[in-house]
């Protein structure tokens, strides 16, 4: 029972951390909060689409970028004869990821920034902490 129940809850606190944010989304949600709706607007430009969400009486910018990356990877290993010996190879190449990344702006009634995040695909790419203002 003990050998079924800890792999289970393993996959199961993986998966639950997966969609936690990470530290560099934590601290640009905060130094976002309260600014106006227009410098997100400024930075991102203009939202891919806009939900509304009634209950919050708030819109959401969510703004699309392409995060595609590449890996090397290992393609495939034969083993085979050759002059009379055993020989085993590989071959590796690189092998490109095609993924997205969307990023949430909240704003409210007031036109403010209530919170930013991202979601979807390979995100680490993606920087959304606010540009430096003058």
């Amino acid at each position: 029972m003990n050998r079924m129940f800890a792999p289970v809850m393993m996959i199961a606190l993986l998966g639950g951390c997966s969609n936690m944010p990470n530290m560099p989304d934590m601290l640009a949600n905060k130094a976002w909060q309260g600014r106006p709706a227009l410098e997100a607007v400024e930075q991102f430009g203009w939202p891919n689409r806009v939900d509304t969400v009634v209950d919050k009486q708030s819109v959401v910018l969510v703004y699309y970028r392409s995060t595609s990356y590449v890996r090397r990877e290992a393609l495939g290993a034969s083993t085979g004869a050759q002059n009379g010996q055993l020989v085993h190879t590989e071959s590796w190449g690189d092998v490109k990821y095609d993924s997205g990344c969307e990023i949430h702006v909240s704003i409210n009634r007031a036109r403010q920034v209530t919170n930013v995040d991202t979601r979807g695909g390979y995100c680490g790419s993606v920087d959304i902490k606010p540009n430096k203002r003058a």
